[in-house]
């Protein structure tokens, strides 16, 4: 990192960008774990993380499988006065996440596990400004459609507004990426707990099995037991006037730290997901996850308040 003096940011009027943490109040979020392809994931993850150089840190891929999430945040604040008494936002995020290990590269040992929102697409612009310029979420503008109750969580859709095909004399329009429609599979309690169990299984079996797992990886597990956290790991870029070289480039670190659980359970039946080939955001390269129809894995529902604090940098590129 450079030894020169650092500019204090300028919260100028009309400047949209508000201080964290923040807090979210009744985020009711909906998970699915969707088969990608560990080789291709890992790529990814060199294209972005690991594109920070370190002398002692890289960072893995740990599963063949990703966390798609859709989240509802009914009420979200900064906590920081002013912007504190600014008022507050609904947001909608939806997450396409990855576990990540942070390894030391000197004894080949895993020393922290993260969660990385590789894509992220939200339904509002205060969101996407925020996010992208103080996290690095790598943010974008959706329509979406997803259940307002567990009860009823029959169906879900995300829609771009993008490029698809690319085609020189293709206008931007709407596009529909994801779809997830609920499949009754009438199986009993104990059929749908055999069942969850088999998948656990499954994931845990896709995971890396050659990491060295150092102690400070058990501290973080242990301290998750009485303040339990997520650890969002982020890759936080800025490019030049031509969008040639990068003006600032970082590896980031934000927890999510949970206030309240409402409710948690799993979603019965089974859920048929969907993906379109949409060129702008291609799946299939960026995760190796496939074009067209598969079934979800542990089909989740949790419902939560938590705070989300400021990104502290992890790695910092000398630029």
């Amino acid at each position: 990192m450079s030894d020169q003096p650092r500019i204090p940011y300028r919260h100028y009027p009309g400047n949209p960008i508000a201080k964290p943490p923040c807090r979210m109040l009744n985020a009711m979020m909906y998970g699915f774990f969707v088969k990608g392809e560990l080789d291709t994931i890992q790529n990814y993850v060199d294209l972005t993380l690991n594109s920070v150089p370190s002398e002692n840190i890289a960072f893995r891929a740990l599963s063949s499988y990703c966390l798609l999430t859709f989240t509802d945040i009914e009420n979200i604040a900064s906590k920081v006065p002013p912007f504190s008494d600014y008022g507050y936002m609904q947001e909608t995020d939806i997450i396409v996440w990855l576990p990540i290990a942070q390894m030391c590269k000197q004894e080949n040992k895993m020393t922290h596990l993260y969660w990385f929102p590789a894509f992220i697409t939200v339904n509002n612009i205060n969101a996407l400004v925020n996010g992208r310029e103080t996290w690095g979420y790598n943010k974008y503008l959706c329509k979406y459609e997803m259940p307002t109750s567990q009860h009823r969580a029959d169906y879900f859709s995300l829609s771009l507004e993008t490029f698809q095909p690319f085609q020189a004399d293709k206008k931007m329009a709407w596009y529909e990426l994801i779809s997830i429609e609920r499949v009754a599979d009438d199986d009993t309690w104990i059929e749908e707990a055999i069942e969850i169990g088999k998948e656990v299984a499954d994931l845990i079996h896709s995971s890396v099995h050659d990491l060295g797992v150092g102690i400070d990886f058990f501290k973080q597990l242990f301290t998750g037991f009485s303040n339990p956290q997520l650890a969002q790991i982020l890759f936080k870029q800025f490019p030049d006037g031509y969008a040639q070289n990068s003006v600032y480039s970082a590896v980031v670190h934000s927890p999510s730290t949970v206030k309240k659980i409402h409710k948690l359970g799993f979603l019965k039946d089974e859920y048929k997901v969907t993906f379109n080939q949409v060129d702008a955001f291609p799946l299939e390269e960026m995760f190796g996850i496939k074009v067209g129809e598969q079934f979800a894995k542990l089909p989740y529902f949790l419902c939560m308040d938590f705070d989300q604090d400021g990104a502290k940098e992890i790695v910092t590129a000398d630029l």
